[in-house]
């Protein structure tokens, strides 16, 4: 049973990464998109657990939700800068903005049992596999004779 992640990239994101040699955004400074956080799939005789890092996200900030087998996690890491705040920046490598990541799940999982938690920067969401997709003994007999 495996899940298919799917990437939104967005194409003049692509091109300014390739020829300019940017950051991942139009104007070089996080824009408002931001790369997808970084996703370990687990898959247990009972369970599919998928754990995605979102350090600096608040619990508020995360959407999750299932649409025809299809996992989709939002989030949103919003800047913290105060507007005429003192200080320049020497350095600015944290990325602010939107993401979206999905993944197309098995045809047997038990989608309305699918729960979600979110500590220390880690959302870990567990979708539980249907009985039918479950690992089951099968008795070997005899063979039987029409």
């Amino acid at each position: 049973m495996a899940l298919y992640p799917t990437r939104y990239t967005d194409p003049f994101d692509q091109l300014f990464n390739t020829v300019l040699g940017g950051n991942g955004t139009r104007n070089g400074n996080g824009g408002s998109l931001m790369r997808a956080p970084d996703t370990d799939v687990i898959e247990t005789e009972r369970e599919i657990r998928v754990v995605t890092e979102m350090p600096g996200l608040k619990r508020e900030n995360i959407e999750v939700d299932v649409e025809n087998n299809v996992l989709t996690v939002r989030g949103e890491k919003r800047e913290e800068r105060n507007e005429g705040e003192p200080g320049r920046f020497h350095l600015a490598e944290r990325r602010y903005g939107t993401f979206t990541r999905s993944f197309v799940l098995p045809r047997d999982v038990d989608a309305e049992q699918i729960h979600a938690g979110f500590e220390d920067g880690v959302l870990t969401i567990a979708i539980p596999k249907s009985e039918r997709a479950r690992r089951r003994r099968i008795q070997v007999g005899g063979i039987q004779n029409g």
